[in-house]
């Protein structure tokens, strides 16, 4: 993914916020009214950039409004300050997966002072340093990690809330017997007469959910 580029202005901006003293370097600036032009351009760019996908679920919202992104710090600010304007931090998120992932920490060696730039660096999937696909696969509205990484991302933006909801549950449902037969569905070795019984099961497990 291709990083925002920021306009002469915004990079003033930046550069007046990295210059300050660490002690006066706070994530609230983010919020002041000079910063709005450099958002909006953030916003936009990494909207464009991404197809309309959130950088986390990879689910398509397919619109330009704004109102309908959030401006994501993959490192949150709260976390390292001095990372707030690198655009290798910055992303466009849904605003779910936004909230679900809230400050936690995704880095490996917080204690590192320099920014990270590589795929390694990072407890999840990255989106400027990894290839999603590798990481976490979909079917239809259920979430399949692949990987450390995006077992990692499903636990923390609790990507998992599309499949409970599809079927109608609510999204703190935990089920050990449905988890179960999903994973028998994703068993690349089953033979088609144990998936022909596995959806039947799953048809079976959908009829007695509450519904709605």
């Amino acid at each position: 993914m291709k990083p925002v580029e920021y306009s002469i202005e915004s990079k003033a901006l930046e550069d007046q916020f990295l210059n300050r003293a660490g002690c006066d370097q706070s994530p609230d600036y983010w919020s002041d009214e000079l910063v709005k032009p450099l958002k909006k351009e953030v916003k936009t760019h990494y909207v464009a950039e991404q197809s309309r996908r959130c950088c986390y679920c990879g689910f398509e919202y397919p619109t330009d409004n704004h109102a309908v992104w959030d401006v994501e710090h993959i490192i949150a600010r709260s976390r390292a300050v001095r990372f707030m304007f690198e655009p290798l931090n910055l992303a466009a998120s849904c605003k779910d997966c936004n909230i679900a992932k809230s400050e936690d920490e995704v880095r490996r060696s917080p204690t590192r002072k320099s920014f990270p730039d590589k795929s390694q660096h990072y407890l999840i999937v990255h989106p400027h340093f990894d290839s999603y696909e590798q990481h976490i696969r979909w079917y239809g509205k259920v979430v399949r990690p692949l990987t450390q990484k995006g077992r990692k991302l499903v636990e923390m933006c609790n990507l998992q809330r599309f499949g409970l909801i599809e079927i109608g549950a609510a999204v703190g449902l935990v089920d050990a017997g449905f988890d179960e037969l999903i994973g028998s569905l994703m068993n690349p070795h089953a033979s088609r007469i144990q998936l022909q019984a596995t959806v039947a099961a799953i048809a079976e497990y959908v009829k007695s959910v509450p519904q709605k």
